[in-house]
């Protein structure tokens, strides 16, 4: 067992997306740098679902048993953590490639393993709590039937069956509440969404993510609202565009960064919409820019969301921001304090907080970008992350430890 008090060497797992900047991924890059910069020994054990995403159906059937339990990810995983010896293995994502296979590779191991629940994957098929535009918890807690009845996952019967699947199996085998050591829930409201889903409440801890301080945003701000991330319905994109045009806000823009399937429709849709322009996909450094320029960042999803990097970053440049009022945005953003919150998924509500924010005077603008700040140095900042990151780490490796130790004497003769 390594000294509690020394430099560790983690392993993170973490099965990406898609190419381009996203949520998880920004996660998983800063914890590895936090780490680093403190002296720890990181390595990774990635892989992509871009080829399977972009690759023949033909090719993604024949994968789907692997969604379930992949052999190749758990015989390659012992093998890194025999290269490797870690003290703890840290996994962010095992969808689609790598599957809950790559618990028991840890434990087989004798590592103790830390999972970030960065959705509701777990106890959800769709992993949003989201359906047809609202908010669902039908299945939390109970069996998958509803996800297949209204086919919840990709709108097919067939995936969302998948889906269910995975979660039914690894449920019956004990992954989830005997093949974790700890799971990091983003806020209050997931351990509570978590422990309804009956997971072993010794095992949830609250650690929200961070993003490094940042000196930008001290200069004057463009009259503009920004909107940063997917481009999609359930991001709520088309509640804001709704919203804009009921705000007729004369002499403010809405600036649009990123992408989808989905945007090309939208915005020829709403083409005559005016002040709003389209960025596309931006480097995250360019995103952080157009943050700190704007007067607010607007976060009008439908969906719960856990702990957007985005409203971090706005925060973290004292940039307010309008969200809507789902529970686990209540955690970061308290309404006039770091910006304003509008009932979810109502656009006159989103239009009225939009002008509200805005339209509100020098004094009261100050106010709410301060508080932001502060907010993140108290909250989100490197500091604060790495003290509960490395608390985390060290209660499971002494955990194990100790478990470890008492089996050892269990078997031993008496005398």
């Amino acid at each position: 067992m390594p000294e509690l008090n020394g430099k560790l060497r983690i392993l993170q797992v973490h099965n990406r997306y898609s190419p381009g900047w996203g949520g998880e991924d920004t996660v998983v890059q800063l914890e590895a740098e936090l780490l680093r910069t403190r002296g720890h020994v990181v390595e990774e054990f990635k892989a992509s679902a871009a080829d399977l995403k972009n690759g023949p159906v033909f090719r993604q059937m024949l994968a789907v048993p692997g969604f379930l339990w992949s052999r190749p990810a758990q015989k390659n995983l012992r093998r890194k953590i025999s290269e490797f010896q870690p003290d703890v293995v840290h996994v962010h994502n095992t969808f689609p490639q790598l599957s809950p296979s790559v618990f028991w590779a840890s434990q087989q191991a004798g590592v103790p393993v830390v999972q970030t629940l960065h959705n509701f994957r777990h106890v959800c098929a769709n992993a949003l709590l989201l359906r047809d535009g609202r908010r669902c918890e039908k299945c939390v807690g109970g069996p998958s039937w509803p996800a297949l009845w209204h086919r919840c996952y990709a709108n097919s019967l067939p995936r969302t069956a998948v889906m269910a699947a995975v979660n039914s199996l690894h449920k019956k085998l004990g992954t989830y509440s005997r093949a974790v050591d700890a799971y990091i829930l983003l806020n209050q409201f997931n351990r509570e969404i978590f422990l309804r889903g009956h997971f072993p409440a010794h095992k949830l801890v609250v650690k929200p993510n961070f993003v490094p301080v940042s000196d930008l945003g001290l200069v004057p701000r463009k009259q503009q609202v920004v909107f940063a991330g997917e481009v999609t319905r359930n991001k709520g994109v088309r509640l804001l565009l709704a919203a804009w045009r009921m705000a007729a806000l004369s002499g403010f823009r809405l600036s649009l960064i990123g992408d989808s399937p989905e945007r090309p429709a939208m915005a020829e849709e709403h083409s005559h919409l005016p002040g709003v322009t389209w960025h596309g996909r931006l480097t995250r450094a360019e995103v952080l820019e157009h943050i700190a320029a704007s007067r607010v960042l607007v976060f009008p999803s439908l969906a719960y969301e856990n702990c957007p990097m985005v409203v971090l970053e706005a925060l973290s440049v004292g940039t307010p921001v309008v969200a809507a009022n789902h529970p686990g945005l209540q955690t970061m953003i308290e309404h006039q304090r770091e910006g304003l919150l509008f009932q979810a998924g109502d656009p006159q509500a989103l239009a009225a907080a939009l002008r509200d924010a805005l339209l509100a005077d020098h004094g009261t603008w100050s106010q709410w970008s301060n508080q932001a700040r502060r907010t993140h140095a108290q909250r989100y900042s490197e500091d604060v992350s790495y003290g509960q990151l490395l608390s985390i780490y060290r209660r499971v490796i002494q955990r194990r430890a100790t478990s470890a130790s008492d089996a050892e004497l269990a078997v031993q003769p008496s005398t």
